[in-house]
């Protein structure tokens, strides 16, 4: 009996030395954390309250960016221009929506020739945007991010 204790006293002792735990810093598992996260996609696209009901990711974003274009179309066609020439040009505007639902114009990429034959659509594409229903901000991890997308926009007349 008295070697049977000393050989579980030993094996005791020496399983302890292999079942050393490795102290792990906070610090570490963060930045290891930061390595696996794709910074160039979200969870949840910016969205409209009607399209909060969308499940999918990619239906979330194409209701926004449908519902977005939208109002643009709408508020654009209110103006009633006369143009010398006919018109049929694309623009890409860039749209940025704050973590905060905020949504702004950030560039727009029009030709001169849109630019002078309509002067003031820059001013009426600014106006359309901040007339935008309440808009909810894209997430990462839960946390409301900013967001920019282009949207390309076709302005024709007959």
């Amino acid at each position: 009996m008295y070697k049977i204790t000393w050989v579980f006293l030993f094996f005791s002792l020496l399983g302890c030395q292999q079942m050393e735990t490795k102290k792990v810093f906070s610090d570490e598992i963060a930045a290891e954390e930061l390595k696996h996260i794709n910074w160039n996609d979200v969870e949840t696209y910016p969205s409209f309250p009607e399209c909060e009901k969308c499940d999918e990711k990619a239906k979330q974003k194409r209701c926004f960016e449908q519902r977005l274009t939208q109002i643009i179309y709408e508020n654009l066609e209110t103006h009633q221009v006369v143009l010398q020439d006919s018109l049929h040009e694309k623009v890409m505007v860039v749209i940025g929506v704050s973590a905060k639902g905020e949504v702004k114009i950030d560039s727009l990429k029009a030709s001169e020739h849109l630019k002078a034959q309509l002067p003031e659509f820059e001013s009426w594409l600014e106006k359309a945007v901040t007339n935008l229903p309440k808009t909810y901000p894209a997430q990462k991890r839960g946390i409301p991010v900013n967001t920019s997308f282009q949207l390309p926009l076709t302005i024709q007349s007959e």
